[in-house]
């Protein structure tokens, strides 16, 4: 009873007219079908194959659209559609939808018994079941029967229904699969070697926004690997419930862009309120990230669109607002976003069956992202070159601030000079105002008043000395007209200057050591080159203890000689090796009853003048000291 009955419906279904035949030819290789199919839509999903081709068969209504789609639903769409071989009975063909990202695909193809066999495809069934070994659902169709052939196709999911339905013969397969294969290879590579790109930059500059580039980078991949059916054919082919948790790498790409964006546009600093913002967004997009998992499609995949348009509108307006107040690195990060945001408002049009399903709303995220990609990594470059520029700029602005400050500190240098000059010779008055007090001879005033006219006698000699030798330094330091230098041999001059250091050697029983050659030849000005001589000597003397030794010594190289004086006595901390060559500088208790805290910068002052220069060396406190004279000497 049951064979009688599946022949009676086999009877009636040759009796049929069906809405329009394909009739492929020997010179087709590919047909698309979405114009010759007859629909029906199931509200409910219950009806089986027995009812569509029975009860119901005169319900089906002719497809108006190329590529039909019916967005989100959850309706079963039931298909219809007839194919005559006899042109092309020697060769294989097969039923393609392109579109591999639907969850149920079942053909019902007719089969020599007079029934029907069924053949279930699907993102949501392991990619081992299939048929065929490729990212789209491709259908074997018998093609050796001679006469006209119906087929019914059942799709049901929980995203968007869109049919992108062709009859290829199989070397339309083949050839378009090559193509295809071939363009996707090369748009996944470029994005792979982006990614890895990137990374490297990131390793090598420690920059934060190429991190948060590549993760979105690497989540964009992902993305779009499943979009394409490569991810279930590739990467988790017996795992299809990642398909359905799709949006899961969405999130985890919207939370690094927004990332990205904040630290590229440094929205904290200069756009405060739009960072806030986008801080609310960072977070609810890493909330979603574990939300996914748990929220049943097709709400998940709503609530994906919503935050995806959410962000990329608030990136592009921010963007766009930031290239306007004079951020010109955004210029490139505006253009990347208003692609991608074009691509994304097709897509998800085309998804919810507003705008009738194409090929171009199919790959508009594709397209979108490649040039998204490929204008964000540009402008992660433009900004370093501005941010190097900017630094440039900031490099010559800190130079011009270090010349007008270094032209201020010699301007208020000379100001001092000139104050202490005029401070000096004012002082000349009072002095020989006080001068009248050595008429009075100590016998001649009485007793209790010689101690006084004894001090004031001897603060008259020591405040002469202070104001003769400041007057020298001034005159030396500001003298325009250099004195005149001749060749003369250092250690001849020491050793007049140590006969004339006698009786402060024997005193405190100092050796004295002259190591300096006999036929070194300097180029200085004898006269002042003896007196800075006797200052460091007269220092080395006055710091050195009793029984210690002082040495003199010279370092000669091919165009300069440096003579050292150097003593055993209590050292120079560091911070104090440069600090006793300014004038008024005093070591220790900062007075000496003998000095004036002059010799020292004076002898720089004469030294520098003669093309040579003066420092002091120090082991540290405790370990004496080398006064160094460095000079250029006679050259054959």
């Amino acid at each position: 009873m049951k064979k009688f009955r599946w022949l009676l419906v086999s009877l009636i279904l040759g009796a049929w007219p069906a809405f329009a035949t394909i009739n492929p030819g020997p010179q087709d290789q590919e047909l698309v079908i979405g114009r010759d199919l007859e629909v029906l839509e199931d509200p409910e999903g219950h009806w089986s194959l027995a009812d569509v081709s029975g009860p119901f068969a005169d319900r089906f209504s002719p497809s108006d659209r190329l590529y039909p789609g019916f967005g989100f639903t959850r309706s079963t769409i039931w298909l219809r559609f007839s194919v005559d071989f006899s042109r092309v009975q020697n060769r294989t063909w097969y039923l393609v939808q392109r579109h591999p990202i639907v969850d149920s695909v079942v053909l019902y193809s007719p089969n020599s018994s007079g029934g029907y066999s069924e053949t279930e495809m699907g993102d949501g069934l392991p990619f081992s079941q299939r048929d065929i070994a490729h990212r789209e659902f491709i259908f074997p169709l018998d093609s050796s029967v001679n006469m006209v052939q119906t087929y019914y196709l059942k799709v049901s999911g929980k995203g968007a229904l869109n049919l992108e339905l062709k009859l290829s013969s199989a070397q339309g397969v083949i050839e378009r699969t090559y193509k295809e294969q071939l363009i996707f290879g090369l748009f996944f590579g470029g994005l792979f070697v982006m990614l890895v790109y990137n990374l490297l930059l990131y390793f090598s500059v420690r920059d934060v926004a190429y991190l948060y580039y590549v993760i979105f980078l690497g989540a964009l991949e992902l993305s779009l690997l499943n979009l394409n059916g490569f991810g279930l054919q590739y990467l988790w082919s017996e795992w299809p419930r990642i398909n359905e948790h799709y949006p899961f790498f969405a999130y985890i790409g919207m939370a690094a862009l927004i990332r990205y964006s904040l630290n590229f546009l440094d929205l904290l600093g200069r756009q405060p309120q739009a960072g806030r913002w986008l801080q609310w967004l960072f977070r609810i997009s890493v909330l979603m990230v574990p939300l996914t998992l748990v929220v049943p499609p097709p709400w998940s995949y709503h609530l994906n669109t919503l935050l995806v348009l959410t962000v990329v509108l608030s990136l592009f307006v921010i963007g766009t607002v930031a290239w306007l107040k004079g951020y010109t690195a955004a210029r490139l990060y505006v253009a990347a976003w208003s692609v991608f945001l074009l691509g994304c408002v097709v897509f998800a049009l085309d998804n919810l069956g507003v705008i009738p399903h194409s090929t171009l709303g199919n790959y508009a995220p594709h397209i979108g992202g490649g040039w998204v990609a490929v204008l964000l990594s540009l402008a992660l470059g433009d900004r370093i070159n501005l941010l190097e520029e900017q630094r440039d700029s900031l490099s010559l602005e800190s130079e011009e601030a270090m010349r007008r400050h270094v032209a201020e500190v010699q301007r208020l240098d000379r100001d001092k000079l000139v104050f202490l000059e005029y401070l000096s010779h004012e002082l000349n008055t009072p002095l020989n105002w006080l001068g009248s007090a050595r008429l009075l001879e100590a016998e001649s005033v009485p007793k209790e008043l010689r101690d006084a006219v004894l001090m004031v006698q001897r603060g008259q000699d020591r405040l002469q000395q202070l104001v003769a030798t400041s007057l020298r330094y001034f005159d030396m330091a500001g003298r325009q007209q250099l004195p005149a230098q001749s060749y003369c041999q250092p250690m001849w001059i020491l050793d007049r200057l140590i006969t004339d250091c006698a009786a402060v050697v024997k005193d405190k029983q100092l050796k004295l050591l002259n190591r300096v050659p006999a036929d070194l030849t300097v180029l200085a000005c004898e006269r002042e080159l003896r007196e800075v001589l006797m200052m460091l000597l007269d220092n080395a003397l006055r710091v050195s203890p009793e029984g210690g030794e002082v040495v003199f010594s010279a370092d000669v190289s091919e165009r300069e000689a440096v003579i050292r004086v150097c003593d055993q006595g209590r050292g120079i901390v560091r911070d104090n090796l440069d600090g006793i060559f300014q004038p008024f500088f005093m070591v220790g208790s900062g007075h000496h009853a003998d000095g004036f805290g002059l010799s020292l910068p004076m002898a720089r002052v004469m030294i520098r003048q003669m093309s040579g220069d003066v420092w002091a060396e120090s082991a540290g406190l405790g370990k004496g000291a080398c006064l160094c004279i460095r000079l250029p000497i006679e050259t054959s």
